[in-house]
């Protein structure tokens, strides 16, 4: 097999080549050799981009995937291109996506102004892998009009996903035991809209009701929007759309703090993965003078402070 040309490809990529596209995003996943080269130009060509990036989350089971397909097609119908990055559970034994979102939007296979790329978690806890996070920029200078991030559902712990999107959209289903656990802990903190899907289901209304009245103590421009939609049959979702449109609008000028925030996420991401191994040798070293009561447990934080020297200034 010929060997990848880097710059070649880089090449084939500023130019909306899709095959060019398919393979940078392979080489991010599995961390090949020219993915840094490769990233280094996604981030700089990123900057200037303008997509509309919408996060969307919540538990298994509240048909997030079926949502993402009825709202590509609202898109498309307004002329956008989207690109779709679905994170999925990993296999065990190759690292991949097991459930394979792509297959539930199927229907869009063939049309040229939609991409959907499937990604395994990798062992993420946050609902998003480090590749997810990366491809991120390929898709931003790719030129999708629109971009939405499914994050893998594994509940309360995904609340990373807002640092990485414009808007944060989770979905929730009635008749599920912890839907309302999950709107009042961290999760409703970070949601800009909730979708009650599923909402022909009789216990729909009752979790309307419910949210809208917990979010009636916050602030009117701090309370997250909230719709309901039967995904299945494409009901609610042009009201769906409005409120992605309307959230978006309210972040604006939270962007810039945002964007801050996310660089500085993925600096601390970096630098954990740059010095995760030389730390995991200390902790060994160390366990050993602890065991040897040549050191107390409790003054592991001084001797780490001489073994590490960072200038935060």
């Amino acid at each position: 097999m010929r060997k990848i040309n880097i710059d070649e490809l880089i090449t084939k990529f500023a130019g909306k080549d899709r095959r060019a596209f398919a393979k940078a995003i392979s080489i991010v996943e599995d961390n090949e050799q020219d993915k840094d080269k490769l990233l280094d130009y996604a981030y700089e060509q990123a900057a200037g981009c303008e997509s509309l990036i919408i996060g969307v989350t919540g538990a298994g089971g509240a048909g997030k995937s079926t949502l993402i397909d009825k709202l590509i097609c609202e898109y498309r119908k307004m002329g956008k291109n989207v690109g779709v990055i679905a994170v999925d559970p990993s296999s065990p034994y190759t690292g991949g996506a097991v459930l394979g979102d792509r297959i539930r939007m199927s229907s869009h296979n063939c049309d040229d102004g939609v991409y959907i790329r499937s990604l395994g978690s990798r062992g993420a806890w946050g609902g998003i892998s480090d590749a997810a996070k990366d491809v991120l920029y390929l898709y931003k200078v790719f030129g999708f009009d629109v971009i939405i991030l499914e994050s893998l559902g594994v509940g309360q712990a995904e609340t990373e996903i807002t640092n990485f999107v414009d808007v944060t959209v989770v979905v929730l289903a009635p008749g599920f035991g912890d839907a309302i656990q999950m709107a009042k802990a961290g999760v409703q903190e970070i949601a800009d809209v909730f979708v009650i899907n599923k909402a022909d289901k009789p216990e729909a209304e009752n979790l309307y009701m419910h949210l809208i009245s917990t979010f009636d103590t916050l602030p009117v421009n701090e309370q997250p929007l909230v719709v309901k939609t039967v995904a299945s049959e494409g009901k609610g979702m042009d009201t769906f759309v409005a409120a992605v449109a309307q959230a978006a609008e309210k972040q604006i000028p939270k962007r810039e703090q945002k964007r801050v925030t996310r660089i500085e996420h993925e600096i601390l991401s970096d630098m954990h993965k740059t010095i995760a191994p030389g730390l995991l040798k200390l902790a060994k070293k160390l366990a050993g003078k602890v065991l040897a009561k040549e050191i107390s447990l409790m003054r592991i934080g001084e001797n780490l402070k001489d073994k590490i020297r960072i200038d935060g200034s």
